[in-house]
């Protein structure tokens, strides 16, 4: 499907149509008895869709084939005013750039001051110095190496009036002249922090073609120079400094529907095609024939999977006949009996202190009958195992820590690692009696109870 493309330039008639009616415009509310003439600036003013991301107020350099100002270089621009010019320069670049001045009266004739960065601090400090500076000249150029030195030299009303100094490259002597006719033949614009784009494109005393190829640069030049570039331009307009602005350019939201029209023709297409494949695939497989291909394909299937069940059952009869698959299942089948075993232990373990607390619990009245059916008629086989019994009960082996118990210890003994009874240690009674009957005297003396010595005694001497 072959669709229309939706123009993103400028149309070229409707350009010039508007310039004729913003002329006319001026022409009639113009007041003809102002002896300093009554031209007015012709802008081309861009309306952006989103906020660029990054302000700056550095000038951006955009081309033009028509120059604003008088260039001095022997063509007809009677029309155009001479510009004042003033170059900002390190100090030391002073004497060398005003050298040049003097060498090249056509070219660098337009510069009427070499400023320094230091005669700037000190002779323009005050703020009626700095309007006056800037009312005096219609052009700064600077150095490109101070340029962010300036912001605070020159102050807030430079940038109000849109007349920051331009930057040029004075690293070569020989490329001022050069650089200077370059953005004299050129106009300028700054990304601001809106919606808002204005660059100058003439006055309304130039010529109307002139003025005309001067406007259509504009608008091929600036929207590349946009973020985004044309996705970003909403609208594009042509005033003057004291007019209502004139469309020529208008992204209007009937386009901005045929735009996305456009996007979502093609993925609608594709989708189409493929209802239109399965569609004709349902035909096919509706034919008897189709039918009948699908049943032996079926019963394939049965048969197929009849025999993947066969082919298993001999794989594994193979692996148990190799001899890595045996030592596998050997291996598996040790950890699976070590880890019962395991737990065997530990429930053995715990079933020897469970009868251990229970014996402590029975009564005293149950031992003694007991005790009385052992002398009645017991073997001596008998009494053996009551004290291999009793052996037991002081210390059972375990590999490693099961938990806790009651009276007894998990430590590394005399008879292996495992649990031992824990056994109070034994007071001495005697000893106690005799630390009763001192009744404190005796033992270390303490350091303050030292005897005093006598009066006239002398101290031994070694």
């Amino acid at each position: 499907m072959g669709a229309k493309k939706v123009s993103t330039g400028v149309d070229g008639s409707l350009t010039e149509r508007a310039l004729r009616a913003l002329l006319k415009h001026h022409e009639s509310s113009a007041d003809d008895q102002q002896l300093l003439g009554n031209d007015l600036d012709v802008q081309v003013q861009f309306s952006l869709a989103r906020i660029p991301g990054k302000a700056s107020a550095k000038p951006i350099r955009v081309e033009i084939p028509h120059s604003l100002v008088s260039v001095g270089d022997g063509a007809d621009d009677t029309n155009l005013q001479d510009a004042q010019v003033c170059i900002i320069v390190k100090e030391e670049s002073k004497p060398w750039v005003q050298e040049m001045v003097e060498r090249f009266p056509n070219e660098l004739g337009c510069i009427k001051k070499v400023l320094g960065l230091q005669s700037l601090r000190t002779k323009h400090k005050s703020f009626a110095q700095r309007r006056e500076l800037l009312a005096r000249f219609d052009l700064f150029f600077a150095d490109d190496r101070i340029l962010p030195m300036l912001t605070k030299a020159l102050g807030g009303k430079f940038f109000e009036k849109k007349k920051q100094p331009i930057p040029i490259a004075l690293t070569r002597k020989e490329a001022l002249p050069f650089a200077v006719q370059k953005n004299l033949k050129s106009t300028f614009m700054f990304l601001s922090a809106g919606t808002c784009v204005t660059v100058k494109a003439g006055n309304t005393g130039m010529d109307v073609t002139k003025l005309l190829e001067n406007i259509q640069s504009i608008t091929q030049i600036v929207p590349g120079k946009v973020p985004r570039k044309w996705a970003n331009i909403r609208s594009v307009s042509i005033k003057t400094s004291a007019s209502v602005a004139l469309p020529i350019y208008n992204k209007t939201p009937q386009e901005l529907e045929e735009i996305m029209r456009l996007a979502k023709e093609e993925p609608e297409q594709a989708a189409e095609e493929e209802k239109s494949e399965k569609a004709s695939k349902k035909a096919k497989s509706s034919t008897p024939l189709a039918k009948a291909l699908k049943k032996q394909s079926s019963g394939g299937d049965d048969t197929t999977a009849s025999s993947s069940k066969r082919k298993k059952k001999d794989v594994e009869s193979v692996d148990e006949k190799t001899p890595k698959t045996k030592k596998r299942k050997e291996a598996a089948e040790d950890a699976t009996t070590t880890s019962k075993k395991k737990k065997k232990s530990s429930s053995d373990i715990e079933k020897i202190f469970d009868e251990n607390d229970a014996a402590k619990k029975t009564p005293k009245s149950s031992k003694k009958v007991k005790k009385d059916e052992e002398v009645g008629g017991e073997n001596t086989a008998e009494k053996k195992t009551t004290k291999e019994a009793k052996i037991q009960a002081d210390f059972v082996a375990s590999k490693k820590f099961v938990g806790a118990k009651k009276g007894f210890v998990f430590t590394k003994g005399k008879k292996g690692l495992g649990y031992y009874k824990d056994n109070k240690p034994a007071v001495d009674k005697a000893y106690l009696e005799k630390l009763a009957e001192r009744g404190g005297r005796g033992g270390r003396k303490s350091m303050g109870q030292t005897p005093r010595r006598r009066k006239g005694s002398s101290r031994r001497s070694y």
